[in-house]
């Protein structure tokens, strides 16, 4: 089992395969392309242009991808992790401005081949979101209930809110507004579902949290240009290849 002293950043991509194991290092998972489906301590995640993931040192997951990848991960050791993040279930942050900014100077140092020092500065930083910046309520719910009927009230309620003021903070918070931010979240699952099954498009779409197949066409037209049914052939065309 590799064991890390130091810190370590690398872009990684994942296959279909499904692998399962654990290390005695964190991990940070920050989405470059792609998403990536982890489960972890009996959790299911799905990183994404919305979402990144810590992972705690010995939490067995599992992992795999089916479409084209891209990730920057960080092997953090033991001695560098904040005391409440050493035994804990994997956590899910919100994949805001603040950790774009985190990824680009990440990503900046590894092309200049000199990551090793610049981690070492910015680590500090990066602890301190780990430790203090956790995913919003409100955002957490609708990872976990993107299959439910979910008004913009009920996830005011969640951050204690008024509706106009939350509108204004999710905006600021994920660069979207809350109702787009759900329509991202459900298109998502429907694009795994459409891949990894052999479901029908009524089906898919109440999976989803949408009344109708027609709504998860209008769905991909939106914000996609094409249909459910064209997309689920692509895949399967480029899966052959």
């Amino acid at each position: 089992m590799k064991t890390y002293r130091e810190l370590i950043a690398e872009r990684r991509t994942y296959t279909a395969s499904q692998v399962t194991h654990s290390h005695s290092y964190a991990q940070l998972i920050l989405p470059l392309q792609g998403e990536l489906s982890i489960e972890a301590a009996s959790e299911h995640f799905l990183l994404d242009e919305q979402q990144l993931l810590y992972v705690p040192p010995e939490c067995k997951h599992t992992f795999h991808s089916t479409m084209n990848n891209e990730f920057l991960v960080l092997d953090i050791p033991p001695v560098m992790i904040p005391s409440d993040r050493l035994n804990h279930k994997g956590i899910p942050y919100s994949f805001n401005n603040k950790w774009r900014g985190i990824r680009y100077l990440i990503l900046n140092e590894l092309d200049q081949l000199a990551v090793r020092p610049a981690l070492k500065e910015l680590y500090p930083y990066i602890s301190h979101h780990l430790l203090y910046e956790r995913q919003p309520r409100s955002i957490q719910y609708i990872h976990e209930h993107y299959d439910k009927n979910i008004t913009v009230q009920q996830l005011a309620a969640l951050e204690h809110y008024n509706r106009s003021y939350f509108t204004d903070w999710f905006l600021k918070e994920t660069g979207k507004t809350p109702s787009v931010y759900l329509q991202e979240v459900r298109l998502n699952k429907a694009k795994q579902l459409l891949r990894d099954t052999k479901l029908g498009m009524l089906q898919i779409a109440l999976q989803v949290g949408l009344e109708h197949q027609s709504s998860l066409t209008r769905l991909f037209n939106k914000m996609e240009g094409t249909t459910p049914s064209h997309y689920r052939k692509e895949y399967s065309i480029r899966g052959k290849e």
